[in-house]
């Protein structure tokens, strides 16, 4: 009996998908790309101006931090996160 030895699998690396659309032709379709890629190749013209047509977010029923005010989205700066609506600085 011999032991063949297998390359073990790399760490999986996270991607996005979702719609994409180039800046250069206007084509759309679907992109998938590892997480931080913020520009593609358009499958159309072939120019690197393809972009993500919409911002990523957490999925349904995953925890998201939210302001009093009702804003999603906040600033991340050295003294904590301040909300981009009120400007207030937000405490967990």
């Amino acid at each position: 009996m011999s032991v063949v030895p297998f390359a073990r699998p790399s760490q999986k690396e996270q991607h996005g998908h979702g719609a994409a659309f180039c800046i250069g032709c206007q084509h759309t379709w679907q992109a998938v790309a590892p997480t931080g890629t913020t520009v593609f190749e358009c499958p159309a013209c072939g120019s690197m101006k393809g972009k993500w047509a919409f911002e990523f977010y957490p999925s349904e029923g995953q925890k998201v931090r939210e302001c009093d005010c009702g804003n999603q989205l906040f600033y991340l700066t050295p003294d904590g996160h301040l909300c981009a609506n009120c400007g207030i600085y937000q405490s967990y």
